[in-house]
Formats: structure tokens, sequence, C-alpha cells
């Protein structure tokens, strides 16, 4: 029983728990920056260093809980699993918004934001579906066996996309999109890929050579609610960076201002002007990075995304060591999960993709956030204490 231990202990990697407790680090001294001689009116609440170093221990303790459990029990409790994420997706609605957003469950001054919960949700329920249809005798990977697989994400991508979270929305359907790489054959992700891209470069070229006409299909798209008013604007803000510099542009203007004024090594600790003056809108949330990028410069800009690429290589590198096809998908789906998020949060800080509202991982100041991502580390480890053989190695 001990050497048992001893072998999964040894299968644990410590580089993905360095990085892991490295952005912890780099977190609380973010924090510190940007709240650092502001009010909670600004900010949104107090001692906020000192309670993300308390969800900091806790989601340790949840990523150790995870940790310790075998993988492969949750595929027995899938439907479980994906049926509470919906039911709390939904029991938002029965609590009053938060800055327009009926995203979270209020216990008092307590909020929990069941979306962060569901993409867990998601990613078992989507592995376990695509790990079935690869162990049937003869797998077949057409529309057919495929549409109850993407099935799984249209309603939780809906009820998350009405809250609205559209930021939240995409994440989802990036986490299905890269276990779909994994999964799919050649043929179907080629076919795939290339409507996706030609639906992109359309809505791109729209956007700079049509732009009356992208006005007006997006104005339709406002019309029949398919996007709200604020996420139009975004979008406008960023095609567009004059655009309504003194309220929608407001946020990413200031922003990339903030990032781009620490040089290679940064204001200095409270130093920052516009992080020093509360220039930049949530600075403790969705653009956290401004205060790393203004007060600490390039240089620690580049180690924590230098940190976030080892996180998501160590991850994908985990995902070809897995005992079996759940344990792959699962890993590509927290992979996806992170390298989307990683993406558009840094993107919108520094105008490379619209804001969409979504926080940057172990980093931005949130409870719910933090513990849902160590359990995602959690899941990670658990693979990997577990892995037999490699499905890309079985002969």
């Amino acid at each position: 029983m001990v050497e048992a231990r001893k072998r999964q202990v040894q299968k644990i990697d410590p580089i993905l728990l360095v990085v892991v407790l490295a952005l912890g680090a780099f977190s609380c001294m973010a924090l510190l920056a940007a709240s650092y001689g502001k009010s909670a009116a600004i900010i949104g609440t107090t001692h906020i260093v000192e309670k993300q170093m308390v969800w900091e221990i806790v989601g340790l303790i949840a990523m150790i809980g995870v940790a310790t459990y075998d993988y492969r029990l949750l595929r027995k409790w899938r439907w479980w699993i994906y049926g509470i994420s919906l039911f709390l997706l939904i029991a938002v609605y029965g609590f009053s918004p938060i800055n327009n957003a009926h995203s979270w469950i209020h216990f008092g001054s307590f909020t929990v934001e069941p979306s962060e919960f569901a993409k867990l949700g998601l990613i078992i329920a989507v592995a376990a579906s695509m790990a079935a249809i690869d162990e049937q005798e003869e797998p077949q990977y057409g529309i057919r066996n495929l549409v109850p697989t993407f099935g799984l994400l249209v309603v939780p991508f809906a009820l998350t996309y009405k809250e609205p979270a559209l930021g939240q929305a995409l994440v989802m359907f990036s986490i299905v999109m890269t276990m779909y790489v994994v999964f799919a054959k050649r043929t179907h992700f080629v076919m795939l890929s290339s409507l996706l891209l030609i639906i992109i470069a359309g809505v791109a070229y729209m956007a700079i050579q049509l732009p009356v006409q992208f006005t007006n299909f997006v104005e339709n798209l406002v019309k029949h609610k398919v996007l709200r008013g604020f996420q139009v604007d975004r979008i406008v803000a960023w095609i567009n960076p004059n655009f309504d510099l003194q309220t929608t542009g407001y946020a990413v203007h200031h922003a990339q201002i903030a990032v781009g004024s620490g040089g290679l090594f940064g204001e200095g600790l409270f130093k920052g002007i516009l992080t020093s003056s509360a220039g930049v809108p949530n600075q403790t949330t969705d653009y956290i990075f401004t205060a790393i990028g203004e007060e600490f410069g390039f240089v620690a800009s580049g180690s924590l995304i230098l940190l976030f690429l080892i996180l998501v290589y160590r991850i994908s590198k985990a995902a070809a060591l897995s005992s079996d096809s759940f344990g792959t998908y699962i890993l590509m789906g927290i992979a996806g999960m992170f390298g989307f998020q990683v993406f558009e949060n840094i993107g919108m800080n520094m105008y490379l993709s619209p804001a969409t509202g979504i926080t940057l991982p172990f980093i931005s100041y949130g409870g719910t956030s933090l513990v849902a991502n160590y359990m995602a580390i959690g899941l990670c480890i658990s693979v990997a204490v577990h892995r037999k053989q490699s499905m890309f190695t079985k002969t």
C-alpha cells in the first residue's frame, strides 16, 4: 500500500505544482499593487490580498481533495455532475443581478459563480461522451455521433450567454473545440476548422472593408437579441480604438496605456500612475494584467505569460501520458479552458481582442474562480497519478 502511494506521488508533475504556486504569488503581488490606497467603493471589498490568500488555501485544499480521488470514478457520476451544473446555472435567475448580470448565487455577503464550476462539469460530460465513442468496437466519428456530444455544450452555453456572460460562454465553446481537436478524425477536423476560418475571415472582412454593412449586421443582431448593446459597443471599441473613450472605450484605452507605460522593468510598486490613481476600472479582476504591466514592466509580464505557457504545455503533455481516452479528453479540456482564458484576458488588456469580462486564471481576485481553477489542477494530478499507459502508445 505504501509503495503504491509512493509510485503515485512520483507521477505528480513537480513543475506543474511549482507553476501553480508561482501564479499564486503573482496574484498576491498584483492585487497588492492594484488595491493599495483604494477604498472598498473602488475595488469592491476590503483586505483583498488577505482574502485572496485565504481562497488560495481553500483552493489548495480542494486541489488535494480532487487529486486523491480516482478521476475514472467521475465517469459514472457524469450525469449528476452535469445536471447539478445546469441546475446551478438556472438557479442564478432566482437571485438579484450584480452589474446587470445574473451570474451569481448569493448567501448573504458571500457569492458563488456557478459558471466556473459548470465548465468542469462540461469537461467531464463531454470527455465521457467522446471516450464512449472511442471505445466502441468500430468507432464512428461521423456527424450522427457528434451531435449528442456537441449537444452537451448547447444548454450550459445558452444559459451562461443569457446571464449575460459572453466571456464564460466562449470559454465553454473553446473547451469543447480543444477536446474535439484530439477526438476528431483529420477529415472532420479540417472541414470544421475550414468552416470556422471562413466565418471568422468573412466577419473580419466585413468589419474592415464594409463598415456600413457590418454596422447594419450588428444592429440586426441587437434587434433580434443575439447580442446586447454593451457587447456590440465593446466589439466596436476593439475595432475602433478611438470609439467612445469616455464610456465603453475608456477601460480598454487606459488598460493599453497602463501596460505600455511600464517599460522594461515597470514604474515600481505603488508608483504606477494609472494603477495608483484607479485609472483602470475593475483592475483587481478583468484588468489585473495592467497592474503587473505598469508597475512591474515587461519582464514581469513576460514571465507571467511564460508561466501560463508552461502550465498549458505540462497539462497537454500529461494528456499524452494519460491511461485512457477519458483522462486525455479531461486534460485537453482543461488545457483549452486555461489557454483561451489567458489569451482573451491578456488580449483585451492589450487591444488584441474585445473585452468580454473574463478573469485571468489564478491571478484575478475571486474565490469561486480560484477554487474552480485549483480543482481543475487537482483533476490533472488525479489523471497523472492513476495513469498506466498512454492512449497514444497502445498497440
